[in-house]
């Protein structure tokens, strides 16, 4: 079971079934419970239990998915009337939109693979002294910063090292604040995928590369294509594959086993420091391949794709942006 937030006259949330099928849930809730209690409220309680923000969303359900994955079940064996009604679509036609929209805070963690920071250490980009201790809090995305898959992934016109870095992510499912490593699976609703894209040439007075001007910029967090719930992977998240293709040339292979610490630990550590609540994203960090090892930049016009197994592929295309004004020189100080 995938959960996504797709366009439909506005945020809807869906469900992709084996076949790439999306089904409107709150549809298939509704035409569930009726069907199967001749509740009159049917619509009412679909309502309530199927938002149109995947953060109410996950606040309702989070460890409550039965009734959901028992309405799908219902609904493919009724595929064909429900297609008929409309309540069953295409993915490749369906426009997604980031499965989470307006999540509180985007946290992403780097340098977490011990391969990548031997690379750095390699390249003289890291001193060995800065090698990280314990889960590394390195910055915030806002969530102006997200997109989905399939929308354009564009850089400000001002720069010319653009980078990707394929990550693992985790979605909230129940507020966490100083949690223990053993209770950590139960504050996870489920995994997805971040493009943490970013501007290498960012001069050191504006932040230098871990500053809002280098990973906070508009479209840089390209998140998706779904949530698949814990439950539901399938899969150890300590162990998944991850590859990164541009163009169709793969810049990252890798598995999640390569993190210094589970998915698990950076949940309790960062419930530690900040609070983190339903539809909270916190990102692991990505392995070396990325351009910033490699000095393969992106360019305007190529295609990026993000796998993960057992989640997907979260797939956006580069572009340049421009600026329709412009700033008036500083004055002589």
């Amino acid at each position: 079971m995938k959960f996504v937030t797709y366009l439909d006259q506005g945020p809807r949330i869906g469900v992709i079934d084996q076949d790439d099928m999306v089904w409107s849930l709150r549809d298939l809730v509704a035409m569930f419970i009726f069907e199967t209690e001749r509740t009159p409220d049917a619509e009412k309680i679909a309502s309530l239990l199927v938002p149109n923000d995947m953060v109410l969303f996950i606040r309702l359900n989070h460890g409550r998915l039965g009734p959901l994955h028992d309405a799908l079940l219902y609904g493919r064996d009724h595929q064909d009337r429900l297609t008929a009604a409309g309540m069953v679509r295409s993915l490749d036609e369906t426009t997604l939109l980031p499965p989470v929209l307006r999540p509180s805070k985007v946290l992403c963690c780097g340098n977490s693979y011990g391969i990548y920071l031997d690379a750095q250490l390699k390249a003289g980009l890291m001193e060995a002294e800065k090698w990280p201790q314990d889960v590394k809090m390195s910055f915030l995305k806002p969530p102006s910063a997200l997109i989905g898959h399939g929308e354009d992934l564009v850089f400000p016109p001002d720069c010319e090292q653009w980078d990707y870095e394929n990550e693992l992510s985790i979605v909230i499912g129940r507020t966490a604040s100083a949690i223990t490593l053993e209770q950590a699976d139960e504050y996870i609703f489920g995994y997805t995928i971040l493009n943490d894209a970013c501007i290498r040439d960012i001069p050191i007075w504006t932040g230098g590369l871990d500053g809002p001007r280098g990973k906070a910029v508009d479209t840089l967090a390209p998140l998706g294509p779904c949530i698949v719930p814990a439950e539901y992977l399938g899969r150890d998240p300590n162990d998944l594959r991850v590859r990164t293709l541009v163009d169709g040339e793969v810049r990252q292979d890798d598995r999640t086993s390569g993190l210094l610490w589970t998915v698990q630990r950076i949940v309790a550590f960062v419930s530690r420091y900040i609070t983190l609540m339903p539809g909270d994203v916190v990102s692991t960090g990505s392995t070396t391949g990325n351009a910033y090892i490699t000095g393969k930049w992106l360019k305007s016009g190529q295609v990026i794709q993000c796998e993960i197994e057992g989640i997907g592929t979260l797939e956006n295309t580069i572009r340049r942006g421009h600026w329709a004004t412009t700033l008036p020189p500083l004055a002589d100080r």
